[in-house]
C-alpha cells in the first residue's frame, strides 16, 4: 500500500497543474485576490460614504425646518425643483440623487398636530445605499427633534419639559459576551469557508487524476494486477489526496492569516484583536477538526473520480459537489444555528459551527467530542463506499 502511495506522490509532485493547485493558489493567488475586492470595497465604500448628495425638496410651504437641517448638513447640495414630477424626472437623468416630496398641507399641517406623508424618492437599485445610509437617519433624529421642539414650544410647554419629553431616558448598553465572543461571531463564519474552499481546490485536482487520470492514461489496470487488495489501494489514493487537502489548507490558511495581520492589523482593527486569543491549542483544535473534514470530502472526491468515465465527467462532478459543500457553511451563518440544538450531527455545517465557536472560546468539549466523531465516522462510510466501488468491475471500467 506504501509503495502506491509513494508512486501516488511523486506523480503528484511531477504534475506542475496539481502543484500549482495546491500550492501556488493558495498562498498567492486567493490571498491576492480575497484580499485586494476587500481593498476595493473598502475603498468604494468610503467614496460612496463622502460623496457630495444632491437633492430637491418639494412642500407646499417650503417646508422651512427641514430646508434648516438640510442645510445645516455636510455633503448635501440643494437642487430646485418645481413638483414631483421634475424631481423624479431629474432622478431618473442623474441630476439629483434624492427628493423628500411633502403631502398636502407639509410642514405646516404637522405643527398644526396633523401627519402628512413625507416621501423620500430615489434610485435604490444600488448595492451600497448611501442615499438610505444617510438621509433617512437625518429624518428620523434631527428632523424629528426639531419639529418636536417647535410643537411643543407652540404648545407652551417649558424649555426643560420639553427637553425631557425630546430625551426621556438615556439608554446605555452593556454586553456579558467578551470582545472575543463578539469578534468571534463575526470573523469566525468566514474561517470555515476559506479552510474548506482552500482544502478543496486542491484536492479536486488530485482526486481526478486519481480516478478518472488513470482509466484515461490505460494505466489502472497496471495497478490492479499489483498484489495488493483493491481496499489497500484505495486508501493509498486516499491518503494521498487527503495530504493534498491538508497542505493545501495550511499553506492557504497561513497565508491569509499572515495577509490580513499586514494589511488590517495595521490599522488596529478587530482582526489584530482576535489573533490575541488564538494561539497554538486553538490552532491544534482547528486542525483536529478540519482533518476528519477535509477526509470525508476526499473519500467521496475519490469514488466520484473512480465512478466518471472520464476526466472531462469528473471534473463536472466535482464542480456540483462545490455546490453541495458550500451551501452548508453558507446554512451555518444563518442566525440561529448552534451546535446544541443538533446541528452537531450534520456533516459539514456542524465542521463549520465548532470551528466559530472555537474561535470565540466557548466551544463546549461535549460538542466538540460529538462534531469530531460524526465527522469521522461518516468520512469512514464513505471511504468504505468508495472502496465497495472499485471492488465492482462495472464501475471501473464504465463506458
Amino acid at each position: 500500500m506504501w509503495n502506491v502511495f509513494y508512486k501516488e506522490v511523486l506523480e503528484v509532485l511531477r504534475d506542475k497543474r496539481t502543484l500549482i493547485f495546491m500550492l501556488v493558489m493558495p498562498a498567492v493567488v486567493f490571498p491576492m485576490l480575497i484580499f485586494g475586492y476587500a481593498k476595493l470595497a473598502t475603498n468604494k465604500a468610503q467614496q460612496e460614504g463622502t460623496r457630495e448628495l444632491r437633492y430637491a425638496l418639494v412642500a407646499s410651504d417650503g417646508a422651512p425646518l427641514l430646508r434648516t437641517v438640510l442645510e445645516a448638513t455636510p455633503l448635501l447640495r440643494a437642487v430646485p425643483a418645481t413638483s414631483t414630477a421634475a424631481a423624479e424626472a431629474a432622478i431618473r437623468t442623474g441630476q439629483i440623487d434624492f427628493a423628500l416630496i411633502f403631502g398636502a398641507g407639509g410642514e405646516r399641517a404637522i405643527l398644526t398636530g396633523q401627519q402628512p406623508p413625507l416621501a423620500l424618492m430615489y434610485n435604490t437599485a444600488t448595492v451600497f445605499d448611501s442615499v438610505g445610509k444617510r438621509v433617512k437617519p437625518l429624518l428620523y433624529a434631527a428632523y424629528t427633534d426639531k419639529l418636536r421642539g417647535e410643537r411643543l414650544t407652540m404648545l407652551g410647554v417649558a424649555a426643560n419639559v420639553a427637553a425631557s419629553m425630546n430625551t426621556p431616558f438615556v439608554l446605555s448598553v452593556s454586553s456579558t459576551a467578551s470582545d472575543r465572543q463578539e469578534q468571534g461571531e463575526k470573523l469566525g463564519a468566514m474561517i470555515p469557508y476559506f479552510l474548506f474552499m482552500m482544502g478543496l481546490i486542491s484536492s479536486i485536482a488530485v482526486a481526478i487524476d486519481m480516478g478518472a487520470g488513470e482509466k484515461e492514461r490505460g494505466t489502472l489496470e497496471s495497478l490492479l494486477l499489483l498484489p495488493i487488495s483493491r481496499a489497500s489501494l484505495v486508501v493509498a489514493k486516499f491518503l494521498v489526496i487527503l495530504c493534498a487537502a491538508v497542505v493545501s489548507g495550511v499553506i492557504g490558511i497561513t497565508s491569509m492569516g499572515l495577509c490580513a495581520l499586514y494589511i488590517l492589523g495595521q490599522q488596529g482593527g478587530e482582526l489584530q484583536t482576535i489573533t490575541q486569543y488564538i494561539h497554538a491549542p486553538e490552532l491544534l483544535m482547528l486542525g483536529l477538526l478540519i482533518v476528519p473534514a477535509y477526509a470525508m470530502v476526499s473519500a467521496l472526491l475519490l469514488a466520484v473520480s473512480f465512478f466518471a468515465r472520464s476526466h472531462k465527467e469528473a471534473a463536472s462532478y466535482s464542480q456540483q459537489m462545490m455546490i453541495i459543500i458550500f451551501l452548508p457553511i453558507m446554512a451555518s451563518m444563518l442566525p440561529g444555528m448552534k451546535l446544541s440544538d443538533g446541528w452537531s450531527l450534520v456533516p459539514i455545517i456542524n465542521t463549520s459551527l465548532a470551528i466559530k465557536e472555537v474561535v470565540k472560546g466557548t466551544i463546549a468539549i461535549a460538542d466538540y467530542g460529538t462534531v469530531f466523531a460524526s465527522t469521522a465516522l461518516v468520512s469512514c462510510l464513505l471511504l468504505a463506499l468508495c472502496v465497495h466501488w472499485c471492488k465492482r468491475e462495472e464501475v471501473l471500467f464504465r463506458s
